[in-house]
């Protein structure tokens, strides 16, 4: 399915994420594999991934961090300066992202925090069309086409009360953005 009317698009992977499956689709970096929380069994099946590596909740709004994590002092200042944008932040072992994408922030909107990881098998490349991102997944019915995605992958920061700290360097610079 085209990236086109947002509004079709979001009921239609609304639809799919509450029925219990994942989908498909594109974020302001990469293609992403996502399902609702509750799913995440689904999503660590469908990638051949351990069940110890963590994935990131979408959420729409900066705000909805508060529904996953009571935010520290320096991940409220992470978030007023990087968000909507290429940052994942990790707080209390949850990992956060509010993508600067429309469709994903309106899905969000809708269902609440979406689980999602890259959408590729564990270990492999990330793909950068709709095509690539659904090739591994022929069990997921939805896959949002929106184009060929080229950007480098979120910034993965975590922060605790002692400071933060930089788990992968990614589309965002995060040096001094606490201070």
């Amino acid at each position: 399915m085209a990236l086109g009317d947002v509004a079709d698009l979001v009921e239609s992977a609304a639809a799919e994420l509450r029925a219990g499956r994942a989908v498909v689709l594109p974020t302001d970096t990469v293609y992403g594999l996502a399902a609702l929380p509750e799913n995440l069994d689904l999503l660590f099946e469908l990638k051949q991934r351990p069940a110890d590596k963590a994935v990131a909740f979408l959420v729409a709004r900066p705000f909805d961090a508060e529904q996953l994590f009571d935010p520290l002092p320096a991940t409220r200042r992470l978030i007023k300066q990087c968000w909507p944008g290429a940052l994942t932040i990790v707080q209390d072992g949850c990992g956060v992202r509010c993508p600067d994408h429309p469709l994903v922030q309106a899905l969000a909107a809708a269902v609440g925090p979406v689980a999602a990881t890259s959408a590729n098998l564990s270990g492999q490349p990330t793909p950068h069309t709709a095509a690539e991102a659904a090739a591994p997944f022929p069990a997921v019915q939805l896959v949002v086409d929106g184009g060929r995605l080229q950007a480098p992958p979120s910034t993965v920061v975590e922060v605790t009360k002692d400071g933060l700290s930089i788990l992968r360097q990614g589309a965002v610079a995060v040096e001094g953005a606490v201070a």
